[in-house]
């Protein structure tokens, strides 16, 4: 067997960012005041989603959607020599494809039902405007985010479950080391190695992370986490109110009887 290359740099810089943004995410889940910093980490899942959706079409061999080994004839092969010392795949193995594309999806949605209920809700960002309309009462697109939060993690446990196996059952082939070393052992010689066109791809859906933060910590009141109610100053408004009434009374009248 032979150490070859199969796990690129951006490859393994997502799969880091990733697995740290989604704990980070769901610890932001925890408490209403940390709201704003669990959406400003939900779109930045986001970014590493388009990052990946892309990768899967331009990027390296073994990290392409074509190149997972998926059907059925392929999981009943794999299920059958699951003990065998010789593996087929380097890559992913065909159940490995289907729970990666299923969190990559799930993942997507639970983003894109938490920006909307964020907007419903709470009446912030991108969809704050709906806030004021009939979807106010409805916290349909809240539940359909808590379900597909729920079914991220278990998609998410089998995802380590089969890390675990395949470290006990074929230890030798350092499935769980290229994670992070991006060397795999195997008997094929077929290492990746990365074109100008994908270095670029990488080195722009980096700068657009990065200037992702940079902007929420410039202007952390920024249209994608923004309320959509503004303060308003009553002495201003109402000029007369507060220096006739407001010493005694508390209540600010309706604008139509002030």
């Amino acid at each position: 067997m032979k150490r070859i290359y199969i796990w690129s740099l951006p490859t393994r810089v997502f799969h880091i960012l990733f697995a740290l943004f989604i704990l980070l995410v769901f610890i932001s889940s925890e408490e209403d005041r940390w709201l704003a910093y669990h959406a400003i980490i939900g779109y930045a899942i986001l970014i590493l989603l388009m990052f990946r959706f892309s990768w899967g079409v331009f990027g390296p061999k073994y990290s392409k959607f074509k190149e997972f080994p998926m059907g059925k004839k392929n999981v009943k092969e794999f299920l059958n020599n699951i003990f065998e010392d010789k593996q087929k795949y380097i890559g992913h193995n065909p159940l490995a494809s289907y729970v990666m594309i299923s969190i990559l999806i799930v993942c997507f949605f639970a983003i894109i039902t938490g920006v909307l209920a964020y907007g419903i809700q709470e009446g912030k960002g991108i969809f704050a405007y709906l806030n004021s309309s009939l979807f106010k009462e409805m916290e349909i697109f809240e539940e359909i985010h808590e379900f597909l939060s729920t079914l991220f993690l278990v998609l998410l446990a089998a995802h380590i479950g089969g890390v675990i196996s395949d470290r006990i059952l074929h230890k030798k082939h350092e499935t769980l080391n290229s994670i992070v070393t991006g060397y795999k052992m195997s008997e094929k010689e077929e290492a990746i190695r990365l074109n100008i066109f994908q270095k670029f791809i990488a080195f722009i859906f980096l700068a657009l992370l990065v200037s992702f933060f940079i902007f929420n910590i410039m202007k952390p009141d920024n249209v994608l986490i923004a309320s959509s109610y503004k303060a308003i100053d009553y002495e201003k408004q109402n000029e007369l109110f507060v220096s006739e009434c407001a010493s005694c009374h508390t209540l600010y009248p309706s604008k139509f009887i002030a």
